[in-house]
């Protein structure tokens, strides 16, 4: 990631960072979501792209995941915020309960012989719940949208370099 190569980050850019998780973190869950959703009622193979695309998208809520923890590790400890600091102090733990409910899924749909409908609402229900674990990243980054145009020049180019990082997987 290129934005770790940075000697440091300000808060304002770290929260830039946040923003651009949540918005990462979110989009790869409810695409996933949708994904399985269209696979409802049918065996595993009968659909293919939709079957790629819901791959594409749980595994890509990992690596949204893996690219946060890289960066709060690199940087988190320097960090002093002036708002919600929890989200460096609770980040690992976060993030390692995050990683066990999607790994958890994962292995119920390539354990599933079909997908039937437990098994849909099974992941749809833990992807909500890896969504709502990172709420207080989600306030912080809805918080900073209201400034709109206003935010700062720092924000918008760590949220930016941070999306790109996230899209060169």
């Amino acid at each position: 990631m290129r934005i770790t190569r940075f000697p440091s980050i300000t808060e304002t850019q770290f929260y830039g960072c946040v923003s651009a998780f949540v918005d990462s973190l979110t989009g790869e869950l409810n695409a996933a979501t949708i994904a399985l959703r269209r696979l409802t009622g049918r065996g595993k193979g009968g659909a293919f792209a939709f079957e790629m695309t819901l791959d594409t998208h749980r595994y890509g809520a990992l690596i949204v995941l893996d690219r946060w923890s890289t960066l709060v590790a690199a940087f988190g400890p320097q960090l002093k915020l002036p708002r919600r600091p929890e989200i460096v102090a609770q980040a690992a733990a976060r993030v390692q309960a995050a990683e066990e409910i999607l790994s958890r899924a994962n292995m119920m749909v390539d354990a599933a012989p079909a997908y039937d409908e437990a098994v849909v609402e099974a992941c749809g229900m833990a992807f909500q719940t890896v969504s709502g674990i990172f709420s207080e990243e989600r306030a912080e980054a809805e918080q900073a949208a209201t400034l709109g145009p206003m935010l700062p020049d720092e924000y918008k180019e760590s949220r930016q370099l941070f999306l790109q990082d996230l899209a060169a997987r």
